[in-house]
C-alpha cells in the first residue's frame, strides 16, 4: 500500500513528506522524522499532555480556527492541508507578529522580547519546575490564547482550568501555571498573521499531487463515505472527523471500546453488524465465532 506525500505547514513555509505510514502518529513524524524534540512523549495514550501541539485550519468564514491536540494519538496524515505549531515554533515563526496598534506598555523586567506570551507568561509566573510537561502546557496556552486574547476575551479562572484540563503537572500544583494564563493578556500581544496563513493554506491546497491507487490512508469525511469503506477495506489505518480513536496504543492495536463519538448526532444507527465492522477496522481483530 502507499500513501499521498503529506503536506502541511509550519513556521509559514510547506513542508512535504514522502512514504510517511499510514499509522505513524504525529509525535513519531515530529520527534523521529524531523528531530523536533521539543514535544515531548509522556503517556503515550493521550492522558497527559506532554506531547500537545496546535493545529490551525480555515473555519470556512475567513478565519482560523486553531486547536490544541495530543500528537501521540494523532495521525500524521490528519494534519494534511493544516498548519501547525510546536513549543519549538512559537519564537521562529514568521507569521507570529506584534500587534502593531497595541496600547499595552512593554515590560521592562523582562529578557526575552523573542518569548511568545504564553512562553513569557510561563517564565514570569514560574509555571515551570522540571519542565518536561511545559512545552505541552504552552501549546495549550497558545492556543488558548489564539482563542481567547486575540479575540479580545478576558481568560477566567475557570476557563484556564477547563482549557488546561488535558495537562499534567506534577511540580507546581497547577496555581502558577493558571497564573500564567491569566497573565498572558498583560503583556505586549502577538497574533498570528491569519491573512497571510489563510493565503498559505489555499495555495497549498491547491499543490498539485500525483493520483495514487490502493491509498492505505483514507479520510472519510461524511457519514455516507464512512460505512462503505468500512465494509471494503480491511487493514486500513483511518481517520474521521465524527469518529476517532480516544487513544491510540503503542502497539497500534485499538480496544473494542477505545472509540468517542465527536458528533453522534450526525451518525447512522448501526446494526451490531455494522458497529463490528467498525470496531474491527480499527482494532484488527478476528471476527468472534459464535
Amino acid at each position: 500500500m502507499t500513501t499521498r506525500p503529506l503536506q502541511f505547514l509550519r513556521r509559514g513555509q510547506p513542508v512535504a513528506l514522502g512514504n510517511v505510514p499510514p499509522d505513524r502518529t504525529l509525535l513519531e513524524v515530529l520527534r523521529e522524522d524531523l528531530g523536533c524534540t521539543g514535544t515531548k512523549e509522556g503517556c503515550g495514550e493521550g492522558d497527559c499532555g506532554a506531547c500537545t501541539v496546535v493545529l490551525g485550519e480555515a473555519d470556512g468564514h475567513g478565519k482560523v480556527r486553531y486547536s490544541a491536540v495530543n500528537s501521540c494519538i494523532r495521525l500524521a496524515h490528519s494534519i494534511d492541508g493544516m498548519a501547525l505549531w510546536t513549543a519549538e515554533d512559537l519564537a521562529e515563526d514568521p507569521l507570529i507578529q506584534p500587534v502593531a496598534a497595541s496600547t499595552q506598555p512593554a515590560d521592562q523586567t523582562t529578557h526575552h522580547s523573542a518569548l511568545h506570551p504564553a512562553q513569557e507568561a510561563m517564565v514570569q509566573c514560574h509555571g515551570s519546575q522540571c519542565g518536561f510537561c511545559t512545552p505541552g502546557f504552552v501549546m495549550s496556552l497558545f492556543g488558548m490564547y489564539q482563542n481567547q486574547v486575540c479575540h479580545g476575551r478576558s481568560i477566567s479562572r475557570t476557563q484556564a482550568a477547563q482549557d488546561l484540563s488535558g495537562n499534567l503537572c506534577r511540580c507546581t500544583g497547577y496555581r502558577p501555571i493558571l497564573d500564567a494564563a491569566q497573565h498572558m493578556a498583560q503583556l505586549p500581544p502577538m497574533a498570528v498573521n491569519e491573512a497571510a496563513l489563510l493565503q498559505k493554506l489555499e495555495l497549498l491546497a491547491l499543490t498539485p499531487q500525483a493520483p495514487e491507487a490502493n491509498l492505505a490512508y483514507i479520510a472519510p469525511t461524511t457519514q455516507a463515505e464512512l460505512l462503505p469503506a468500512c465494509r471494503a477495506l480491511d487493514r486500513v489505518i483511518w481517520h474521521s472527523q465524527y469518529l476517532v480513536p480516544q487513544w491510540y496504543a503503542s502497539t497500534h492495536r485499538m480496544a473494542y471500546n477505545a472509540w468517542r463519538l465527536e458528533r453522534p448526532e450526525v451518525l447512522p444507527p448501526y446494526s451490531p453488524g455494522e458497529m463490528w465492522a467498525v470496531q474491527t477496522w480499527w482494532s484488527r481483530e478476528p471476527k468472534p465465532q459464535n
